[in-house]
């Protein structure tokens, strides 16, 4: 009996190592790179794979390692087809796209991305993620999960919400350390002071027309529909400053070097305003 179950374990044990590499062959072949559409761009905006700038146009598929870079007076919209998310990029802004995974467990399809906002500022529209899927914007000093949501994303650490809620970790300047923190539907993070206050109005003035034309084009995209209508809209400057008139949110200086009069109240929230703050950062 030994002799027959030493030369039956010489069988087996080769078989199930051929098994299991199998098995890991085909769960790696279910892993794909996610691709991102170029629904429309207004304005002068490229990108780069690694190497030269090209220019960017409408219908371009776009994949991990990709950088995108916008003008003065351009915006992108892209769709992330792999997992329902609808993105519009602003003007003087760049982003990469640093992970687009795409793997199909089962029925469900479960996707991981990364997206790194090096300048500027993102407005998004995701749909609910099937668990564990991840969707992360990182900037500078921190990092954005969204879950399913309406959200304005800035390379400057503000972060609004317009439905939904999304999580937001950042490093405080001036060595103030490490806050992590939930901003839900009208709420926005200030990142100078580290906490959640409620959006202003002259705020979402601002922001609404890309809002609106992402979330038009969200529902484009689950009708099926081949073509986005993108609406015009004023562009939005996503650097902190000033246009010499306060409620009307950041814009850019005027020239000739003006004092600026903005106060901070004109941003995302009113960081003075803490009265009955969901989402305290902590330390």
């Amino acid at each position: 009996m030994s002799h027959v179950a030493a030369r039956t374990g010489r069988f087996i044990v080769p078989l199930v190592a051929a098994l299991v590499a199998a098995s890991f062959s085909t769960a790696q072949a279910d892993v794909q790179t996610g691709q991102v559409l170029i629904k429309a761009v207004q304005g002068d905006a490229s990108y780069s794979m690694g190497d030269t700038w090209r220019p960017l146009k409408p219908t371009t598929t776009l994949t991990r390692g990709a950088v995108i870079k916008t003008s003065a007076d351009a915006t992108v919209d892209l769709v992330l087809q792999y997992n329902g998310t609808v993105l519009r990029l602003t003007p003087n802004s760049t982003l990469s796209l640093d992970n687009l995974k795409e793997e199909t467990a089962g029925e469900e399809v479960i996707t991981e991305t990364s997206l790194n906002l090096l300048a500027g500022s993102l407005v998004g529209s995701q749909r609910k993620l099937a668990a564990p899927s991840i969707f992360k914007v990182k900037m500078p000093g921190g990092t954005v999960t969204i879950k399913g949501t309406e959200y304005l994303v800035r390379a400057d650490g503000a972060v609004s919400c317009i439905s939904g809620s999304v999580q937001v970790v950042y490093n405080l300047p001036n060595n103030g350390g490490a806050v992590t923190v939930t901003v839900p539907a009208g709420y926005s993070f200030d990142p100078t002071t580290g906490q959640v206050v409620p959006t202003t109005s002259a705020y979402l003035q601002n922001i609404i027309a890309d809002i609106d034309t992402v979330r038009q084009n969200a529902e484009v995209f689950k009708a099926g529909a081949s073509t986005v209508v993108v609406r015009p809209e004023p562009a939005m400057s996503p650097v902190r400053g000033g246009n010499n008139g306060v409620g009307n949110g950041f814009d850019p200086q005027p020239p000739g070097n003006p004092p600026i009069n903005d106060g901070p109240g004109t941003g995302p929230g009113n960081p003075g305003n803490q009265g009955g703050t969901p989402g305290k950062g902590h330390k």
